[in-house]
């Protein structure tokens, strides 16, 4: 389950997600995501699960960025307001 509920709210499972970001260089994800829960409920959250999130970022020609997650029966929830709940997760802001 990969669920978003409420005003404002994300969940990132398994995926690369770029908002205003320049990449030259590599970005790479592999994901495995098993039997996991990924909530946010409320206002503003986000739940990050074996996710690259790139965000007013930038990544130069030699810059890497890589996430390998495995992740098995593991939940990942972020509930309430302005919360945020990352699991084998990169975060560039």
């Amino acid at each position: 389950a990969n669920i978003a509920i409420g005003k404002g709210n994300t969940a990132n499972m398994g995926s690369i997600n770029m908002q205003n970001a320049k990449v030259d260089g590599k970005v790479t994800n592999t994901s495995t995501v098993k039997q996991a829960a990924n909530i946010a409920i409320g206002e503003n959250n986000t739940a990050n699960m074996g996710s690259i999130n790139l965000k007013n970022a930038e990544v130069g020609k030699t810059g890497v960025i890589t996430n390998k997650s495995d992740i098995k029966q593991a939940a990942n929830i972020a509930i309430g307001k302005g919360n945020e709940a990352s699991m084998g997760s990169i975060q560039v802001e």
